[in-house]
């Protein structure tokens, strides 16, 4: 027999005594099942323990009786204990009510309503098992996912003239995802990155240590390995790892090359060859290109201070691009991805975002092409020639710039997106940038469903998301399986 929890045996003890089990189980905890706990009902369900849970159910809130009682619910239904289980019962609402209102006079401890969403476990290919973190129309989805069906638009039509464009796609240019809407290496490296930011922060709750850009190194030379470059000369110098470890790489999609940048991969072969890190005073080269930019998004997670946000930006756009518009203009985004994922408006964001932008020097044209944005979104009539006039997004500055402009001057990121990529330049890259921004900004809930949908990686993307929320919650996994999905290094 399964041993009773503390209130299924306050409820063997008073199974007939409502007000015995009122005053006694005040502070006791049961479970309601669903998202949600407004709305009438006759009778409320409630369970003891996860295991009398029905079947299927994937969440929970888990909360006191007294706060049940008190607080979440308006009407006064019945309350019925583990309906269809052993340990059984069914109470009068308003008795119960009154019961346990007796007991928090008489005990001085206050109300203290209290609730904790929960979740089942998931249980993954291998039989391991972490918490499941149902989804929702969040805007950190809504930036991941944004940019992914940004890149996918834009794939096929790389810095084409627009009269190519026209071509294949009609008068109107590009309206629609591709039959087949597959990524590129921007969002590649952006998923790359988002593992980074986990696996640094599994390594600083281990740890301790705080080191964000070497592991964000490390990322890139497994995202490297995906690039038909062999892991021996991948991995680089320092690292000791037979195969390249965690659970993104296991994806074989990823193992495809998608039109990989020649500055981004001659860098990493560089470091892979020395073991000597780029940064801002020692850069690898002189590129001001928007593949530092583009991948930086989920830095925006890293910390709650956006100066520390635009730090950490700048060093990893440093690590393949040496010129201050390649790695200022990272900075920029991924502090205004940070604004916005924080329910700020893009106009604010961008103030944040400015005000640190401003204090480092070589910012002069970054802070020009976000001028440029600013006044051109102010005019309204958006078009491929104001898109254009912006530049071809091919360098930080001006891919930062037709995000922006893209973002700002549309209230649906849906017609933003198109904005960003119907233009005759780095289209995938702009278009990714604006997806992060605009799905930060309206959350995923606003993108067409069709485009989240079909969209390649959405499921990764859905996956790391949920994974986020789990390592930086109080039920971070401590089990060895989790270090084997997210190794601290």
């Amino acid at each position: 027999m399964t041993a009773l929890t503390p209130m299924e045996q306050l409820l063997h003890e008073h199974e007939d005594d409502v007000a015995g089990f009122g005053h006694h189980a005040a502070h006791g905890e049961l479970l309601i099942p669903g998202e949600v706990l407004l709305g009438e009902r006759e009778v409320l369900e409630v369970y003891t323990d996860e295991s009398r849970l029905p079947a299927g159910v994937e969440q929970w809130i888990r909360l006191p009786l007294h706060t049940i009682l008190s607080r979440l619910v308006a009407s006064k239904p019945k309350l019925h204990v583990n309906p269809g289980q052993p340990v059984e019962a069914e109470f009068d609402f308003g008795e119960l009510a009154d019961a346990a209102a007796q007991h928090m006079r008489i005990c001085g401890c206050g109300e203290r309503p209290s609730a904790t969403r929960e979740a089942a476990r998931w249980v993954d290919g291998e039989g391991r098992r972490f918490f499941l973190v149902p989804h929702d129309d969040s805007r950190l989805r809504g930036c991941l996912l944004g940019g992914a069906i940004g890149d996918a638009l834009g794939a096929n039509t790389e810095n084409l003239p627009m009269e190519v464009v026209y071509e294949r796609h009609g008068p109107d240019g590009i309206t629609d995802l591709p039959e087949k809407p597959d990524i590129t290496d921007d969002t590649q490296m952006t998923l790359f990155t988002f593992e980074a930011i986990i696996r640094a922060h599994v390594r600083e709750r281990l740890t301790g240590e705080r080191d964000i850009t070497t592991v964000t190194q490390n990322a890139y030379q497994r995202w490297l390995h995906t690039q038909k470059t062999p892991w021996d000369k991948a991995r680089g110098i320092h690292s000791t790892v037979d195969e390249p470890d965690g659970w993104l790489i296991t994806h074989q999609d990823l193992f495809r090359m998608r039109a990989p940048g020649l500055t981004c991969t001659s860098a990493l072969h560089e470091y892979a060859r020395t073991g000597e890190q780029a940064t801002i005073t020692k850069p690898v080269n002189n590129s001001k290109g928007c593949g530092g930019a583009m991948r930086v998004a989920p830095v925006a997670l890293a910390d709650e201070d956006p100066a520390v946000v635009f730090a950490l930006a700048e060093d990893n756009a440093a690590l393949t691009h040496g010129h201050p518009s390649g790695y200022l203009s990272a900075g920029a985004f991924a502090v205004l991805v940070h604004q916005l994922l924080r329910g700020k408006g893009l106009l604010e964001a961008l103030d944040v975002a400015v005000t640190e932008l401003v204090r480092c020097e070589g910012h002069e044209e970054v802070v020009a092409g976000i001028e440029h944005a600013v006044e051109l979104a102010a005019l309204g009539n958006p078009s491929v020639k104001r898109v254009e006039e912006l530049g071809r997004g091919g360098v930080g500055d001006t891919a930062l710039a037709i995000a922006l402009y893209s973002t700002l001057v549309t209230d649906d990121p849906n017609e933003a997106l198109l904005l960003s990529v119907n233009h005759g330049g780095d289209n995938d890259s702009t278009a990714s940038m604006c997806g992060n921004l605009a799905g930060a900004l309206h959350g995923v809930g606003k993108i067409r469903p069709d485009w989240v949908e079909r969209v390649q990686f959405r499921e990764v993307v859905d996956r790391m998301v949920a994974d986020w929320e789990l390592e930086t919650s109080a039920a971070a996994p401590v089990a060895q399986e989790w270090f084997v999905r997210y190794p601290p290094s």
